[in-house]
């Protein structure tokens, strides 16, 4: 006996749109499954519900789609196509319950829908294995137009309300929430995939016997597909770039596949077609590759750089404690210090008077430092308190000037305030924190200054500003560490005696400025001496 006699190969059926269908369900397949390879292999370490049900629904989808395509493919042969047919409808439901899962716990309100999740699962499962196993749902199959047409059972219209069941629980858990961005995304999705469903799969085939557009509902899961993932990416589940360059690259490959058959009767051109179809799939998979160790590189980096930054704080949590421990015994110094000074515990020697003057300078320079890294912590976390007084700026100017005259005669420099007659210094500022600003700079001045002078100048560039400017005759300061000045913690490098000081009070006074609306910088070039200067708005009255 010939043994094709036997075998019976069962003749495949021409669909509607026959090019369309192929590339859909290649499109659709060669989607789905890339993005299940991207959830297992980004999530192999740990997968919550959503993940979970997403593959299911994954699953699911392909079973549906496929079945049915298949079904009609193969509708000449009842021993294949109602299978086929069965396992699709098989798939349905439980399609819809997933996506009504993966809503849930979009919302997190899987406690809130507990009772109605038992219950959609209870009377999936039936729907699902009377559709699978018994003719209820689907007794048979025939053709309209020659196409397939489904003979549907006394089950039919139970199944349609389980589904329906299903899509308004869904439709329900997402309507009641405040949704964000991912969340909106996968609710059109949704929408899209269940409006194309009811028109394409329910109301065309079975209340108007219009059976040639079935394959739409069917594709409309595309819709279901592509807002699940963007949903997922927006909950940071999956890193884009990578999923983006997967995604174009199996697009490609898809492309080029089709192709292959467009020239099915061409050998030449097909064998052309399958070489560039590897070639592509190879490049593709090191593209892949290096996209996502560029990924793993940056995400490596950010988690680097959140270790940084928690070291930061802890260093500036530790530098605030050790500020606050120090300003009270410091304050205590300098007070004996001036009593010993004062001859308040006796007469003392020109010499010993000499040394406790330079420990009182010292204890001065130590005080403001405390001070300085206390108000960076201020600033920065903007605890800091302001009083906003009227105040001239000349008689704050007055003030820092005595406070460093004797300091700057020790070091036989020449110090001067330069205040002209009519200038316009009114303005209303926290007085305290000015002076620490000008404090900064003159301190600075005399410290890196070995000889010749030192010289406040105020000045009105125009009537509405007030210039400040603490001018030195020292070694100057490089363009290059001009650029770094002002930066937190950055010191000059001093090129005579020691570089000393925390590198915060030029940080503070830019900070200060800033936040008073002015303007701060600094004029210098090597061996020519340094202008610091800032701008404040003045009001219109004028100093009498």
């Amino acid at each position: 006996m010939n043994l094709l006699n036997i075998i019976t190969i069962p003749a495949v059926r021409e669909l509607p749109f026959p090019l369309f269908n192929q590339i859909a369900i290649i499109t659709i397949n060669f989607t789905v499954g890339l993005l299940v390879i991207t959830v297992l292999d980004h999530l192999r370490k740990k997968r919550t519900a959503v993940e979970n049900n997403f593959l299911l629904m994954s699953f699911f989808m392909l079973a549906w789609v496929d079945g049915a395509y298949l079904a009609r493919l193969f509708g000449n042969s009842s021993q294949i196509a109602l299978p086929l047919l069965r396992f699709a409808w098989f798939a349905t439901p439980i399609l819809f319950y997933l996506t009504y899962l993966t809503s849930v716990h979009f919302v997190k309100k899987q406690i809130g829908y507990r009772k109605i999740s038992i219950f959609l699962f209870g009377i999936t499962a039936v729907m699902s294995i009377l559709a699978i196993a018994t003719p209820l749902v689907i007794s048979g199959y025939g053709f309209t137009n020659g196409i397939l047409d489904i003979v549907y059972g006394i089950a039919f219209y139970p199944y349609l309300l389980v589904v329906a069941i299903s899509m308004l629980a869904t439709i329900t858990s997402l309507w009641k929430t405040k949704l964000g961005e991912g969340v909106k995304t996968f609710m059109f999705g949704v929408i899209v995939f269940y409006v194309l469903n009811g028109i394409f799969n329910i109301t065309l085939p079975v209340f108007f016997h219009i059976t040639n557009l079935y394959f739409i509902g069917d594709y409309s899961t595309t819709f279901l597909l592509l807002a699940t993932t963007y949903a997922i990416i927006r909950h940071e589940l999956f890193d884009i770039k990578v999923f983006a360059t997967e995604l174009l690259t199996v697009f490609i490959w898809i492309v080029l596949f089709v192709r292959i058959f467009a020239y099915s009767g061409n050998f030449v051109q097909s064998a052309i077609d399958l070489t560039v179809f590897l070639i592509t799939v190879l490049l593709g998979m090191l593209v892949i590759r290096s996209v996502r160790l560029e990924v793993e590189q940056r995400n490596r980096l950010s988690l680097l750089t959140n270790q940084l930054q928690d070291l930061d704080a802890k260093k500036d949590e530790f530098i605030n404690m050790a500020a606050h421990e120090l300003r009270a015994p410091l304050t205590a110094i300098k007070g004996f210090l001036s009593m010993v000074i004062a001859g308040d515990a006796g007469a003392i020697s020109n010499q010993a008077k000499g040394f406790l003057d330079d420990s009182a300078v010292s204890t001065e320079r130590m005080i403001r430092l405390v001070n300085n890294m206390l108000n960076v912590s201020r600033i920065e976390e903007g605890r800091m308190m302001y009083q906003q007084s009227d105040i001239h700026v000349s008689i704050t100017a007055t003030s820092v000037y005595n406070e460093f005259k004797v300091e700057a005669e020790r070091k036989a420099l020449q110090f001067e305030l330069l205040v002209p007659s009519n200038i316009i210094d009114f303005l209303t500022i926290d007085d305290d924190k000015l002076h620490e600003v000008i404090v900064n700079y003159v301190s600075n001045a005399i410290k890196y200054t070995e000889k010749g002078s030192v010289q406040i100048i105020l000045s009105n560039p125009s009537p509405h500003i007030l210039l400040v400017e603490v001018k030195d005759t020292g070694q100057g300061i490089s363009k290059e560490e001009q650029r770094k000045l002002f930066q937190k913690f950055y010191r000059v490098e001093a090129k005579v005696g020691k570089t000393i000081g925390t590198g915060l009070g030029l940080y503070i006074s830019k900070l200060l400025i800033k936040k008073f609306g002015g303007e701060i910088g600094v004029t210098s070039s090597e061996g020519t001496g340094s202008n610091f200067w800032f701008k404040l708005p003045v009001k219109t009255k004028v100093r009498v």
